[in-house]
């Protein structure tokens, strides 16, 4: 396989030590081809690799999408779920008493119609209203035999004389007598009324009003809630990209004994979250065993949401003799750890400029951390730091 045969730039120089990638033309050349160029270019190196802007990270739907809700952590879930459980707790105990209020306000005023007879109350309650159509087909009755009776006693005023006189009183007083008893009767009559409470509508519709309101609450609540969730914080990720030259030069440095080492860290920052972060006036140090080895600045930045950015730490390494033999022989074995602390200024123009200082320490780095190989986030995945049983130093 030869050079050309290499399309990218870390393939072509991880293949071997006689090809180089060429700027010029993006390609992978024979070192010394006539066709390609005297130096090649660091695969790796910070100028080729930073992201000059944020990569955006599809996957993410809308706010009730259920991508949203990925990477919510637990303490999240649980501060919104009691919020939620207590805002429907508390509007269905309020329904539940609006709705028993209504119920005993239904059997005050909503029971069984009144009856009265002779005048006097049997159940019931409320403005009356007649009911019995028998009643009133008694009265038709009794006015067609009243008019029979009239009839009747015409036609015998006609053949009779003054002395039949008294009979025909009597028939007019016997007519009396029954349309008195037919009166009475209608007294003696069960009386049915139908309730009609003044009140029952202004019941009814408040209590229309709180189920209303019931149902908006939870649904509001529970739009709310989502919302919640899906705007909810999350862990930042990050990938160290510096690259082999680097830690080349590190270590190199400190084999040397050398007091001083700079080098610029390539960091790629995954914001999951929904919010831009500004970053400014960031700082902080390293220690090793307790004692001072070297500081770090991070400059001026912005974290784009659900994107990668890339940001470049300045990092110098101010050992002694000792320490540096020291951080030199861990790192061979496999154990070096550092202590970071730090400081950084953090804004969030979301969430109306809102600024506060974040600050970290007592975080322990392990170098030879396999973590620290992972390079998914990087924008030149692949590349590795040297090992302990590396010949990077020959």
């Amino acid at each position: 396989m030869t050079c050309g045969d290499y399309t990218t730039c870390g393939d072509c120089s991880s293949s071997s030590w006689g090809c180089h990638w060429c700027s010029f033309d993006e390609a992978c050349h024979a070192v010394g081809s006539v066709h390609g160029c005297a130096t090649g270019v660091n695969c790796y190196g910070i100028d080729r690799c930073q992201r000059l802007e944020p990569e955006k990270i599809e996957g993410y739907g809308g706010t009730f999408s259920r991508a949203s809700f990925r990477g919510v952590g637990p303490v999240a879930w649980a501060v919104i779920g009691i919020v939620f459980g207590l805002v429907i707790c508390c509007s269905s105990i309020c329904f539940a008493g609006v709705t028993l209020l209504k119920g005993a306000v239904d059997d005050l005023v909503g029971g069984q119609p009144e009856m009265v007879e002779d005048g006097m109350v049997v159940n019931g309650g409320g403005d009356y209203q007649l009911l019995l159509q028998e009643e009133r087909q008694q009265e038709e009755r009794d006015n067609l035999e009243f008019a029979m009776l009239q009839n009747g006693s015409h036609k015998e005023d006609n053949v009779k004389n003054e002395g039949n006189g008294i009979g025909n009183r009597e028939i007019v007083t016997t007519t009396h007598d029954q349309g008195s008893v037919t009166n009475l009767s209608r007294l003696s009559i069960p009386t049915m009324y139908n309730p009609a409470p003044q009140n029952g509508g202004n019941i009814k519709r408040m209590y229309a009003t709180c189920q209303m309101c019931y149902i908006f609450t939870f649904i509001t609540t529970l739009v709310l809630a989502i919302t919640a969730l899906s705007y909810a914080p999350r862990h930042p990720e990050y990938n160290v990209c510096t690259d082999r030259v680097a830690w080349k030069s590190i270590v190199e440095g400190m084999t040397a004994l050398k007091m001083s080492a700079s080098f610029d860290l390539l960091i790629s920052v995954y914001n999951p979250n929904r919010w831009e972060v500004d970053l400014s006036n960031g700082a902080g140090q390293f220690q090793h065993d307790g004692e001072y080895v070297g500081s770090f600045t991070i400059p001026a930045g912005r974290i784009s949401p659900q994107a990668i950015s890339d940001i470049v730490v300045k990092v110098t390494l101010t050992p002694d003799k000792w320490s540096a033999l020291s951080l030199t022989s861990e790192y061979y074995q496999g154990k070096l750890k550092f202590v970071v602390a730090g400081h950084s200024h953090v804004k969030i123009p979301g969430l109306g400029n809102y600024q506060f200082d974040a600050k970290f320490e007592d975080i322990e780095v392990n170098v030879n951390d396999p973590a620290m190989d992972d390079t998914h986030l990087c924008a030149c995945p692949g590349w590795k730091k040297p090992g302990p049983n590396s010949t990077l130093l020959l």
